[in-house]
């Protein structure tokens, strides 16, 4: 084994939080303002009842800051600690902070990156962030953080924020999935007493690029393409399907979880089952229903937990933790 695997069996997501938007509206709410694309009565029949949505007073910088410390919290670690925060978002609007005259070039420099920094006083943290991954943004910025641990000896934490808000009268629905707004915030550290990193894989195909063309191709090709990066992860791990103890899913179709896991061999009993289904919040799902199996404690040490998202692009991401 080399001196970089032994070093990264300690490391691990120490801490992690997850944030819903409070606004809820029902499917039948969206279907009267235009804002679903099939019925409600077929979104109830794929397992989802309501979303989440920002508002004035909960918008894309509360949920990130309410994030943030939730994992600073969650991971014992004070501001002051974190030596490099990373911000992820799918949608492109969710990397600028918005301005009353959006056409001065000077606005298109207002990353909420550093305003995430000063507002939490993270003033030794190195500040980057992570883009055009889709719902995979997050999963990006966690493999980064191990990276940047890995590389620096000298570096112990990384505070990770996914978050993604869509406009006030967006669409909710994509590709049969509802959308809610919500954040997650990671603290990914050396030494974590749980949650520590055993392997992660990550197949791209910019094939996809187009997704608005491409959308009949990529329901095509999302189970066949899961199943081999799956497949990929346990045997990089040297693991069966038998020996992950939870699987944490994203946000979309819970029916399409049981199909997947069909696909791979992984026991259906396997699957967490969240108290709510809140749909899909693009890249914060699988850490917001982490955040819950810990607080459930549906999980025990030494548990090997799996984690899979998909993101527009397109790629397909999985994540071997033990508990």
């Amino acid at each position: 084994m080399s001196a970089n695997s032994v070093t990264g069996m300690s490391i691990g997501l120490r801490g992690v939080a997850g944030v819903l938007a409070p606004r809820q509206l029902s499917l039948e709410e969206l279907a009267s303002a235009g804002r679903l694309v099939s019925s409600p009565q077929r979104l109830r029949g794929l397992g989802f009842s309501h979303v989440h949505v920002a508002d004035a007073e909960h918008d894309l910088r509360w949920l990130a800051r309410q994030a943030a410390r939730g994992a600073l919290a969650a991971a014992l670690v004070r501001p002051d600690e974190i030596d490099v925060l990373i911000w992820a978002s799918a949608l492109a609007a969710d990397h600028l902070v918005a301005a009353d005259d959006p056409e001065a070039t000077l606005n298109g420099f207002r990353y909420p990156s550093g305003w995430l920094q000063d507002e939490m006083q993270l003033d030794r943290a190195q500040v980057l962030a992570v883009a055009q991954q889709g719902c995979a943004s997050l999963f990006a910025a966690l493999d980064v953080a191990r990276a940047m641990l890995l590389a620096d000896a000298a570096k112990q934490h990384v505070l990770c924020i996914g978050v993604d808000v869509l406009p006030p009268d967006a669409p909710r629905e994509i590709l049969y999935n509802v959308i809610s707004d919500a954040a997650c915030g990671v603290v990914v550290s050396r030494d974590s007493p749980r949650d520590r990193w055993r392997a992660y894989y990550q197949l791209s195909k910019g094939y996809y690029w187009d997704t608005p063309r491409m959308q009949k191709e990529i329901l095509a090709a999302y189970f066949p393409t899961a199943k081999v990066v799956i497949d990929e992860l346990l045997a990089r791990a040297s693991l069966r399907p038998n020996d992950i103890a939870l699987v944490i899913p994203s946000g979309v179709q819970p029916g399409s979880w049981q199909i997947l896991l069909d696909l791979v061999g992984i026991p259906p009993d396997r699957l967490y089952r969240p108290e709510a289904c809140f749909g899909h919040s693009i890249v914060a799902d699988n850490l917001i229903l982490l955040t819950e199996a810990r607080q459930r404690q549906k999980l025990t040490a030494g548990d090997r937990i799996l984690l899979f998202t998909y993101g527009f692009g397109s790629s397909w991401c999985c994540l071997l933790l033990e508990h």
